[in-house]
Parts: C-alpha cells; sequence; structure tokens
C-alpha cells in the first residue's frame, strides 16, 4: 500500500457494492488514467470528459469490443473527488459475472486491483480527508446504532477534526508562552503570567477529558448493549432469545441443563444494537460440566448491561434462587409461558418490585412491550457519543495528551523546560491524531480495517 509520503501513480479498480447478486453493482476507478481506461470500455453518445459530473447511459465492452452490460458511468476530475484524483464510477447490473467481467476489462486497459480501503487512503493522502475523517468514513460504514452513525457522520464531515485542531492550537499558544519565558529568563515577567498559562492548561485538558468522556459508551454501542437472561434451568430462557431474535439460534429443550455455556444474538431495536444472551440455568448443578455454566452466568451477569430474571410465570415463585445476587440486581423479571396462566407471586423487599413483563415466547405475546423494556433499561447518558470518539487509537492518543498536559502544570513554574518538554509531546498526540505524523505501519493497520473498494 502507497505509504504517507509516497505519490500515487496507478490507476486502481474495485467493485464498490457487497459481492453477490443485486439489482446494481458498482465499479470503481481512481488515478491519473481512470477516464482513458473508462472511455475504452464504456461506450456512449458523449464523451465522458466533455461532461464531468453528468451521469451517461451506454454501453460496457470488453478488451474484444463484445458487450458484457448497459449501464451508466460519470466522471468526476480531480482533484475536486473523493480521492483527489481523476475518477469514474461505472454502474451496471448486479450479477456477480458481469462485475467480475467490468473489472477484467479494466485490467487489460492497465488498471491495478485497489488494495482495502485504497480509495479512501488516497483521499487522505491528497490531502481531502485527514485521518480523523478517513477514519470516521469506515465508522459511518460500520455503524449499528443511529446515535453512533450521527456521530460518525459528524467527524467525517471535519466536527472532530475542528475540536482536535482547536485543542492543538491553544496547546501551541501555552507552548509559545513557555518558550518565551525560557528565552527572555533574564527579563521582569509578569507575575501572573504562569497563572494564566496553568488555567488555560487547565481549560485544554478539560477538553480533552470531555472529548474522551463518550468512548467507553461508542465502544459498547459498537459491541452491542449486552442483555443477559438469567433464571432457573427450563424456564423457556432458550425459547424466548430464539422468539426475540427471530431465529433458531440457541437449542430448545426440555431438559434442565441445555444451555451449559451462553449463546447470543444480535439485534436492532429503536436503533440500538442489543446482545441477547442465553445463559445457563440457576440451579444446583448435578455435574462439573453444568456448574461451570453457572459460574459463567454469573461472571457475566457482571458485565451485563441489562440483568433480565425469566421465570416460568405458570409456576410458584423458584426458592432455589431466593437471596441470589443475581436476581436482586436484575432489571426487568419476565414471566414466561403467560398462554398457560400466571401463578408466579414475586417476593416483596430489597429491590422489588421491578419492571414485570409477562409473555409467552411460544405465541409471541407481550413481546413487543418486552422489546419497549429492555431498551427503557440501557444504560444511556444524554449526550455521551456526541463527541464521537470511537477507536481505541483516539482515546489513547487523547490519554497521553491528558497526561502530558496534567505533568506539564504540574511543573511549570518550578521546571518550565520539563513543562515545555511536556506540552510538544501533548502537540504531538494531537498531529497523530490527524494523521500529520503517523508511521507507514499503524497508516497501513488502520486502512486495513476497509474493504476493497473504499
Amino acid at each position: 500500500m502507497t505509504s504517507p509520503t509516497e505519490p500515487a501513480h496507478s490507476t486502481i479498480v474495485a467493485v464498490a457494492t457487497p459481492r453477490g447478486r443485486g439489482g446494481l453493482g458498482v465499479v470503481r476507478l481512481s488515478g491519473p488514467n481512470a477516464l482513458s481506461i473508462a472511455e475504452r470500455i464504456f461506450r456512449s453518445k458523449k464523451s465522458l470528459s466533455g461532461r464531468p459530473r453528468c451521469v451517461q447511459y451506454g454501453q460496457f465492452v470488453g478488451g474484444d469490443g463484445k458487450q458484457i452490460d448497459a449501464g451508466l458511468a460519470w466522471f468526476m476530475q480531480g482533484p475536486s473527488s473523493y480521492t483527489g484524483e481523476d475518477t469514474v464510477e461505472l454502474s451496471c447490473h448486479g450479477s456477480e459475472l458481469v462485475v467480475e467481467l467490468l473489472v477484467e476489462a479494466a485490467l487489460q486497459q492497465g488498471a491495478v486491483v485497489a488494495e482495502r480501503g485504497e480509495f479512501t487512503q488516497r483521499a487522505f493522502l491528497n490531502g481531502r480527508l485527514d485521518l480523523l475523517q478517513a477514519e470516521a468514513v469506515l465508522d459511518v460504514i460500520q455503524a449499528g446504532t443511529r446515535r453512533d452513525l450521527a456521530a460518525a457522520l459528524g467527524a467525517a464531515g471535519g466536527r472532530l477534526s475542528d475540536e482536535i485542531r482547536r485543542v492543538r492550537e491553544a496547546t501551541l499558544q501555552c507552548i509559545v508562552q513557555v518558550e518565551a519565558h525560557l528565552d527572555f529568563a533574564d527579563e521582569d515577567i509578569e507575575p501572573q503570567a504562569i497563572t494564566i498559562v496553568r488555567e488555560d492548561l487547565s481549560r485544554i485538558t478539560d477538553s480533552v477529558q470531555q472529548l474522551r468522556q463518550g468512548y467507553e459508551g461508542a465502544k459498547r454501542r459498537r459491541d452491542g448493549w449486552m442483555v443477559l437472561l438469567v433464571g432457573p434451568a427450563n424456564v423457556g430462557k432458550s425459547t424466548l432469545l430464539n422468539a426475540l431474535a427471530h431465529e433458531e439460534r440457541a437449542i430448545v429443550a426440555a431438559t434442565p441443563g441445555t444451555t451449559r455455556d451462553w449463546v447470543d444474538a444480535r439485534v436492532v431495536w429503536g436503533g440500538e444494537l442489543l446482545r441477547i444472551v442465553d445463559t445457563a440455568g440457576l440451579r444446583p448443578g448435578s455435574d462439573k460440566v453444568e456448574m461451570e455454566g453457572v459460574r459463567r452466568t454469573q461472571e457475566l451477569a457482571t458485565e451485563a448491561d441489562v440483568l433480565v430474571l425469566v421465570l416460568d410465570g405458570a409456576t410458584p415463585w423458584p426458592t432455589q434462587i431466593s437471596g441470589s445476587e443475581i436476581v436482586s440486581k436484575a432489571q426487568v423479571v419476565v414471566l414466561n409461558k403467560q398462554d398457560l396462566g400466571l401463578a408466579t407471586h414475586l417476593p416483596e423487599g430489597p429491590g422489588w418490585p421491578k419492571t414485570v413483563v409477562p409473555v409467552s415466547a411460544k405465541t409471541s405475546i407481550g413481546l413487543g412491550r418486552l422489546q419497549e423494556a429492555l431498551l427503557e433499561a440501557l444504560p444511556r447518558e444524554s449526550g455521551e457519543a456526541a463527541r464521537g470518539i470511537f477507536r481505541e487509537r483516539h482515546d489513547a492518543l487523547l490519554a497521553a495528551c491528558e497526561q502530558a498536559l496534567k505533568r506539564a502544570s504540574g511543573v511549570l513554574r518550578a521546571e518550565p523546560e520539563k513543562a515545555a518538554a511536556d506540552l510538544w509531546e501533548a502537540l504531538r498526540q494531537t498531529d497523530e491524531l490527524l494523521g500529520e505524523e503517523i508511521g507507514d505501519e499503524v497508516l497501513d493497520r488502520i486502512f486495513q480495517e476497509f474493504c476493497i473498494g473504499k
């Protein structure tokens, strides 16, 4: 893959739509010969070069001159394109064969196959995007919730980059003040000058901390909020999981202890990604394997975002789970098998009452209300995703920046030389965030996360 300092001279081609059959497929060309290659494999009444950014209808042909398909093409002239280079997009029918023949035709005319993320990498190298914006493109593609999508779109548009640049500029101003103090140490400096710099550093540090606040919540949402189904054996947890996921993800059987380990399913409700986890039944284990399943249930309960106690609503309260810490921490109680009539009398005392939802996993009665209850129980914090910190790289660099700022503030009066060095270190962290100082290995690793064609 092209390095940060190496210009791209080749013309790359890739399929930009998912593999498989579909209504349409898009093949993308980018590079110095994108237009000439496209005009040799796309025939239309008017030349693509004569009408930049205008969609034209024509015929796609292979190297032998035989028609491959009919479709649309449009030319975007660099530097005013996504990659900053001449770019052509070809839209054909979504046949795997047609798409492959079209790519092959472009290769025969001198194009080379694009690597993962190479289109976006070229946009970064050509100054169309900074690194935060480039990463946000992938976050848009991978967004699992509406909140994360909105934040990713904002970051792709430059909002996060603008905030980092404000931190950078403010840090640079502090460096100027400290360096001036060092350069003119023999002259009188206003007594309040160091105090002012320290106040500025405090404000910058607060800004960095605010930027980091949303990371854990964003990471949790990206992986899916964990909703843990717990309860006695044979109450229908597996059937409930399958009903909520609308697919057979868990084995359903009448033998207690069937779910000895955990099984999960991911669903998207109301713009939120939930990971629903079925666990081993809470009962005295009859063998070591079953007891291990129960132990893992207890371990998962400490990580869960929402604990759901599932009971057989057609039977009395199960005394074997009384006093269980997991039961006391559950936010939602599901009384399953409502279709058989409800006979469970819930206890009173600390932790009760809880949100109680009668359902029938077998007949789907009450599942809509259960979905609402689970969404209401999610530990969401207003505004936590607004800053759009999605990646471990971002959090690690911001954490290093924060620590450098704090060190500088701590030694500012006694050791201004050390403070200046720490401030330069903080500045380097912001530069690496934006991609202004970054090694080839890190850059390649970032763009390898992308799909081919983006």
